[in-house]
């Protein structure tokens, strides 16, 4: 077994334990919301956008889930903060306004590219809250 192999082995294990643990804490009503994949779904692959091969899928698909906020006034926020990997500061200096406008505006932003690009993760998680 090479380490790669070994890597997914224990990333596999990992993944079905931390699944299985939230499950029964969820069942338990310890907790009651997670926060959302596909919201960190969409926050992994903007960050992998600008390293992504014009002719790849998965930037076709976010250029097309990118027509969704193309007439907002804060669609530059999703560019800046992902693909140009601002701060959240350094963004609201731009637009001179306060942070925690910026990164209001940035969620909701990220939360109608994953309803385009995670449509399915999406209902689920609204489904189980």
């Amino acid at each position: 077994m090479n380490d790669q192999e070994l890597k997914e082995m224990i990333d596999q294990a990992a993944e079905a334990a931390a699944s299985k643990a939230v499950k029964k804490l969820k069942d338990s009503g310890r907790i009651t919301y997670v926060f959302s994949n596909s919201f960190k779904k969409t926050e992994e692959l903007l960050y992998l956008y600008p390293n992504l091969p014009e002719d790849n899928p998965e930037r076709q698909r976010i250029d097309q889930a990118m027509k969704r906020i193309e007439d907002d006034d804060y669609k530059d926020v999703i560019a800046s903060r992902y693909f140009d990997r601002m701060t959240i500061a350094e963004i609201s200096e731009i637009y001179d306004c306060k942070y925690q406008n910026i990164s209001k505006k940035r969620n909701k932003l990220v939360k109608i590219l994953a309803s385009e690009l995670f449509p399915e993760d999406v209902l689920q998680e609204i489904l189980e809250r």
